[in-house]
């Protein structure tokens, strides 16, 4: 169980003219830390800076939960090539608002006329009426859980957005357009097909539930695999030498990979969508479910020998046919997890619950305006790039 009765807090990591705040204790909470600039949460909003939590949340305004992770800072990207033509405010909550990829998102806001926010908010600790107060008054709100969390986690932290919307809507704390804010929840691919993912699509599917019981407008992003999960569990032995990817997979079932910059060019196009029809005037046409499922193209959908094939041709090292290719990085099985919760994913993928393919017509290709997905393989070659060409040439081979 989380913690309870903690403030969430937001750190506002931006030029302020409250400096007397920074770097010190919060005069209301002692608990809080104040870090670059004021700590705000519902009650500091107007003991701080004397304003009201509607004024930060200013029209066509979007708050992202989760903005820093590998999906999370990608939406914030690609709401911020938008160029503010729609979107002025990106509110940008993240556990970890002086991290690396938060102070990336700060810098690539600069060239952007949307206005950047990032805010110190911790899911696992924050409690409801904190949190309705930050996701009150936006016109979008977007969930993105970290990856790692337990299902029971995933339950609860949905749990708790769905209370914090249901507050605002209860008070009648509406965006500008008087409507409810819409949820823009990452979901994944399959979970109410006839394959069970186990106890982690059970979380996805219980909390969608709880959001359609409360009459909340939400729209479930369902990707497949994503690249970072082979960045991030295959790719860090390859690069120190190692040439054997191992997983549950099994050497037949097909799984198709999806980037990451992709879902967030998904996501952005689903949120620019909704704030065109809310501009137009035509709130009536917003759906309170809508699902919209995130697939790579046709060559991204590669069973486990598959990949090893892709990885051992672009790292280009000697052998001319694919059995070649093969022994160079080759494919070792692994026992299924213990875990119930990721013995269950693997059971799903294991029985071809990815195995699908983004094809003519699709959802995700007409939010992206016909614009091609990132290739598996070019993802790959990029990989590669990055290792730089002496080291390529240095790795051993086994």
């Amino acid at each position: 169980m989380r913690p309870r009765g903690t403030r969430a807090c937001i750190a506002l990591l931006q030029d302020s003219d409250v400096s007397l705040y920074q770097n010190a204790t919060c005069p209301r909470f002692p608990t809080c830390t104040l870090l670059s600039s004021p700590i705000l949460d519902s009650t500091l909003l107007a003991h701080v800076l004397s304003v009201s939590i509607k004024s930060l949340a200013a029209k066509m305004s979007v708050v992202i939960l989760g903005a820093t992770g590998n999906v999370g800072r990608h939406i914030v990207q690609a709401l911020l090539d938008l160029g503010g033509s729609l979107v002025t405010q990106i509110v940008a909550c993240t556990r970890q608002p002086l991290s690396g990829p938060a102070m990336a998102l700060k810098v690539a806001a600069n060239s952007s006329r949307t206005r950047l926010c990032l805010a110190k908010v911790d899911m696992m600790t924050s409690d409801v009426d904190s949190l309705a107060a930050i996701l009150s008054g936006h016109e979008v709100v977007v969930l993105v859980m970290a990856q790692g969390l337990s299902p029971e986690e995933m339950v609860g932290c949905q749990k708790e957005v769905a209370e914090a919307l249901s507050r605002g809507m209860d008070k009648h704390e509406k965006q500008p357009s008087g409507n409810p804010p819409l949820l823009v929840k990452l979901s994944s691919y399959g979970i109410d097909g006839p394959l069970s993912q186990g106890p982690l699509g059970d979380a996805h599917r219980r909390g969608e539930d709880l959001f359609r019981s409360k009459n909340l407008p939400f729209v479930s992003l369902r990707p497949t695999s994503f690249f970072s999960n082979f960045e991030a569990y295959d790719w860090p032995s390859l690069r120190a030498g190692g040439r054997v990817i191992r997983s549950p997979l099994g050497p037949h079932a097909r799984v198709n990979w999806v980037a990451c910059q992709d879902i967030g060019r998904v996501a952005a196009a689903v949120i620019q969508e909704h704030l065109e029809t809310l501009g137009n005037g035509r709130q009536a046409s917003i759906p309170v479910f809508r699902k919209v499922d995130v697939v790579g193209p046709e060559g991204n959908t590669l069973s486990a020998p598959e990949v090893c094939r892709v990885v051992g041709e672009c790292l280009k090292k000697e052998g001319t046919g694919p059995g070649d290719v093969e022994r160079e990085v080759r494919y070792e099985e692994t026992p299924l997890p213990t875990t119930e919760a990721y013995r269950g994913l693997w059971t799903f993928l294991r029985a071809g619950g990815f195995d699908v393919a983004d094809g003519p017509g699709s959802e995700s290709g007409r939010l992206l305006g016909g614009k091609a997905m990132t290739g598996f393989r070019d993802y790959i070659e990029g990989l590669v790039e990055g290792m730089g060409e002496a080291e390529t040439r240095g790795l051993p081979l086994n």
